[in-house]
């Protein structure tokens, strides 16, 4: 046939043009001579070409032939190129002819591939052809015809018995638990280390807990913040070798020891550091004589009088001006005597300060508290006294809360030592609980998976055990462990399923697949024998053979070449003294396309290549291994 340089075949043999690919096939079918299988071949491949997908087999086919039109001779074989098997060949190339081959060598050539994992459809022109040959065949792995079973699925059987355990068969029946039905793992690891946590030495590590355990979730809320609260209000107070006096005086406030003295003083203290701060700027104010015991009263009359509108008048002055010059006669705010408003409030603050002050020092003197040096120091005074404040109310509301937490309550908040004890203890509840309950919670875990399920996997059993045994890593590992075990069911299962649909219409095919686990997990192999016409009649889908083999191809036209669509790699046989039809034919186009010829050799047997070319294969000088043509 007609395949050369710039013809439609080279373009299409590229992949440049699925049309010129169809030139070709249509120059194949041509020498049928409209022979029914051979045109429903040509329509089948013309379907696959327009859906966009090229047959593999053919495709190479055309390649070849594609690269024998340079007319560059072929690179010269080394002995290391030669393959060793019929396997070995279709491992690294798509054309062989297998010559000068019986029966059954090519049965031993096609159980050989079986035992690859290939995929071989072995057809002829008759049915004889084909008995001969299947006699032969040791494995099986034979149909006739290949399963009804769409091929990604058939591809993930395969892959599913090739990576089948024993383990994994013995999963059947088992009820694995689902991951949403296992305790978190976060979780487990927390309430583990709750668990085997050592209890606080003292009576409050122990009694709060189960104290807390017994009351309502809102009532143990409340507790809770109280004891944040204590905390917090302690923490600020600073240690107590710092500042002494207040912890003391902390301890007399929560027994209501100076409690009126205290809120005495801080108010004072208060005051008394508002008029400082206010009057920071102010003019300082001097006395020159004692004042009279009337002297605030006159000073407040004078000033109201003053801010009323009154005016200050040297002759027939008021009262109240008459009255008080006797004491503003004693008094300069900056080397003047107060008439103003200003003035006068500035003296009547100077002399609220100076009294403040001293009830301050009293009280400071009474409740051991140190007494300001001067007025600078009475805002930090101030600022610890509300802390001290602060601390003893919330300690107060904790003893109250904590003595009405139970009716028969064992817990009681003597001191401020006792506070902070028992805060502690109520917040480190709050935040891990108690080791108890840590432990009831992972038992009633344990309990739940282990009834999970009639037939219980050896990973759950491993679960519950780490549960019971407090050992996080340990669950970890086992939950791990599930996943994969999931995995391995729901492969087995898809397993199952899919060998069952094929036993529905392959079955000694999938007995045989189904036995092969136990000694040769790669095998998944099988022969399917059917004559040509019928195998044309009706192309197999894709991908569903690697290897075609061909037996009588010695008398077979270039029509027959349509054969390649059926798997990527061909396989023709020539009987022993068989003589090839002359030229175009399909032995002929395979020595074109420098086909691998192997002859006599199966197995591992050493055999030798011969020609096409009956006069040169008369000759007899022939090397080991070649290609058709070289």
């Amino acid at each position: 046939m007609d395949v050369g340089p710039g013809s439609a075949h080279d373009r299409a043999s590229a992949g440049e043009d699925a049309e010129d690919l169809l030139v070709f096939v249509d120059r194949l079918a041509a020498a049928a001579h409209e022979e029914p299988a051979t045109a429903a071949a040509r329509a089948r491949i013309g379907e696959v070409v327009r859906a966009g997908s090229t047959p593999p087999g053919l495709r190479r086919l055309a390649e070849a032939l594609a690269a024998s039109v340079a007319e560059v001779p072929p690179a010269p074989r080394r002995p290391a190129d030669d393959p060793a098997s019929v396997v070995q060949a279709m491992r690294g190339t798509a054309l062989v002819v297998l010559d000068e081959a019986g029966p059954s060598e090519v049965a031993t050539a096609v159980s050989a591939l079986v035992a690859d994992g290939r995929r071989v459809v072995v057809t002829a022109e008759t049915d004889a052809e084909l008995d001969s040959v299947r006699m032969g065949v040791t494995s099986g792995r034979t149909v006739d015809a290949l399963p009804d079973l769409p091929q990604a699925e058939l591809r993930e059987l395969r892959r599913l018995l090739a990576t089948s355990t024993a383990a994994a068969r013995a999963r059947s029946g088992q009820d694995l638990p689902a991951p949403d039905a296992l305790p978190g793992v976060d979780e487990v690891r927390r309430l583990c280390d709750q668990a085997v946590q050592a209890s606080p030495p003292d009576d409050a590590g122990t009694v709060v807990p189960a104290l807390l355990a017994r009351v309502e979730p809102e009532r143990r809320e409340a507790v809770t913040s109280i004891a944040r609260c204590v905390t917090a209000k302690l923490d600020a107070l600073g240690p107590r070798r710092q500042s002494p006096w207040e912890w003391e005086l902390l301890g007399h406030l929560i027994h209501t020891r100076h409690r009126g003295t205290f809120d005495r003083v801080q108010e004072d203290v208060a005051q008394a550091a508002t008029i400082v701060h206010t009057r920071r700027n102010a003019p300082p104010v001097t006395f020159h004589g004692e004042l009279s015991g009337d002297a605030v009263d006159l000073l407040c009359n004078y000033y109201e009088f003053l801010e009323s509108g009154g005016r200050t008048r040297n002759y027939f002055r008021p009262t109240v001006q008459r009255d008080v010059q006797p004491v503003l006669r004693r008094i300069r705010v900056a080397d003047r005597e107060p008439v103003t408003a200003p003035d006068v409030l500035r003296v009547l603050d100077h002399l609220e300060l100076g009294e403040r002050m001293g009830r301050i020092v009293a009280g400071c003197s009474e409740m051991g508290v140190p007494a300001p040096r001067g007025p600078g120091d009475l805002a930090a005074l101030a600022e610890r006294l509300v802390l001290v404040a602060n601390a003893a109310r919330s300690v107060g509301a904790l003893r109250h809360d904590v003595l009405f937490l139970g009716a028969d309550s064992p817990l009681s908040v003597p001191d401020v030592d006792s506070a902070a004890r028992v805060s502690a203890a109520i917040l480190d509840y709050a935040e891990h609980g108690s080791a108890a309950e840590a432990a009831q919670r992972l038992d009633l875990m344990a309990d739940r998976l282990a009834a999970r399920g009639a037939v219980v996997a050896p990973e759950q059993r491993l679960a519950v055990d780490a549960l019971r045994g407090r050992d996080a890593d340990a669950y970890e590992e086992a939950v791990d462990a599930l996943g994969a075990a999931r995995r391995e069911l729901r492969d087995e299962v898809r397993r199952t399923s899919l060998l069952r649909r094929l036993r529905a219409t392959a079955p000694a095919l999938a007995a045989a697949w189904d036995e092969l686990h136990e000694r040769d997990g790669g095998a998944y192999g099988l022969a399917c024998f059917t004559r040509s016409d019928v195998l044309l009649g009706a192309l197999p889908a894709p991908d569903s053979a690697d290897v075609v083999v061909v037996v009588g191809a010695a008398q077979l036209g270039v029509e027959r070449l349509l054969l390649t669509a059926v798997a990527p790699r061909m396989i023709a046989v020539v009987a022993p003294d068989e003589q090839p039809e002359g030229s175009p034919s399909l032995l002929s186009v395979l020595q074109r396309a420098a086909a691998l010829v192997i002859r006599g050799r199966t197995t591992d047997t050493p055999g030798r290549v011969v020609h096409l070319n009956p006069a040169v294969r008369a000759a007899g000088n022939v090397s080991a291994v070649g290609q058709a043509g070289a």
